[in-house]
């Protein structure tokens, strides 16, 4: 009886043990390559809390038309750990489904604009630990990546900074004053559900 119960107890320990293990190697996982740091969109981002919303209007005729959406993603803990922190946790990953749209009349008002098809998605990685320091793509506290619809796992970003970072240098600006310097790169103004 006593060997069995330090065996099982020993067991339950192992087990413990790899699962912190594989929890901690695998924190970016499967969203991040470990060899290389390519990322890609992970495939249960919908499953996942909405942080906010944005649309993105054009000018036709003079007037304001609705032509994408953009809807924003993050796991959940990464929405209990901002509130609590007021930062984003390292391995935090944010996806940005980007939407074609279409703005038609309608009862409600002279220019709706709705969803279509998915166009493509951004997706950022929390990095606090500076990994993958040769990769183009990482860097400034973040791994940065552009998709399109027809391939989620591979990104068309080849350098962040000269991909990525002209969108997001508005954000250094607006962010709010307690923001840590990497995450002054998003536009966490726009994301309520952050606020305590």
């Amino acid at each position: 009886m006593k060997v069995t119960g330090i065996w099982v107890l020993s067991l339950s320990i192992l087990v413990g043990a790899v699962s912190m293990g594989m929890a901690e190697d695998d924190a970016l996982a499967p969203h991040v390559d470990p060899l290389t740091g390519a990322l890609q969109v992970p495939s249960n981002y919908t499953d996942w809390p909405t942080l906010g919303t944005w649309t993105h209007t054009k000018l036709v005729e003079g007037e304001p038309v609705i032509h994408e959406y953009h809807v924003v993603y993050t796991q959940p803990e990464t929405i209990s750990h901002y509130r609590k922190h007021n930062r984003f946790p390292d391995g935090a990953v944010l996806v940005k489904e980007l939407l074609n749209a279409e703005t038609m009349a309608m009862t409600t008002g002279p220019a709706v604009g709705h969803a279509t098809t998915i166009k493509g998605w951004f997706v950022l990685v929390r990095d606090t630990q500076g990994r993958f320091k040769e990769s183009p793509l990482w860097g400034d506290g973040w791994a940065w990546s552009l998709f399109n619809a027809d391939d989620p796992r591979k990104t068309v970003s080849k350098n962040y900074q000269n991909d990525c970072v002209g969108c997001h240098l508005p954000a250094k600006n607006l962010a709010p004053p307690h923001a840590v310097d990497a995450d002054k790169w998003i536009y966490s103004f726009g994301y309520p559900v952050l606020r305590p």
